[in-house]
């Protein structure tokens, strides 16, 4: 009987030395001792964005806006587009077998995809 509260008693120690060393992982404290952080902020922020996994914004954050202006007026931000094509025609050269007959059908995401968001964003200054 006393070996299994000292084995109790030893995994609650262990229980709590394992969590104080998890709180110096937890993001949130990652995030806030981050000294770069509205330009990284900005970039991920930017990021997910496109990845989706930020839905629904109404603005863009107001300390990001000269950042989303420099990217989508910049070198890059063509490079990506580019980039972004030159992957579609891969992905359409190796997966589809297209037959002629007129019966093929397209799907596409308008915004970025055919349309460009830029005038968009320029007439709302970025934000």
């Amino acid at each position: 009987m006393a070996t299994n509260s000292v084995a109790v008693l030893i995994l609650a120690l262990l229980s709590l030395c394992i969590g104080s060393v998890l709180a110096d992982w937890n993001i949130l404290n990652q995030i806030k001792s981050n000294s770069n952080s509205l330009k990284n902020y900005c970039e991920s922020w930017r990021i997910n964005v496109e990845v989706n996994n930020i839905r629904e914004f109404d603005v863009v954050p107001q300390e990001c806006i000269n950042h989303i202006k420099k990217y989508m007026t910049s070198a890059q931000y063509i490079a990506d587009s580019e980039r972004s094509i030159e992957e579609i025609r891969l992905y359409l050269t190796s997966c589809c077998s297209l037959q002629a007959d007129g019966k093929d059908a397209w799907i596409f995401d308008v915004d970025d995809t055919l349309l460009s968001t830029i005038p968009y964003y320029k007439k709302h200054a970025f934000g």
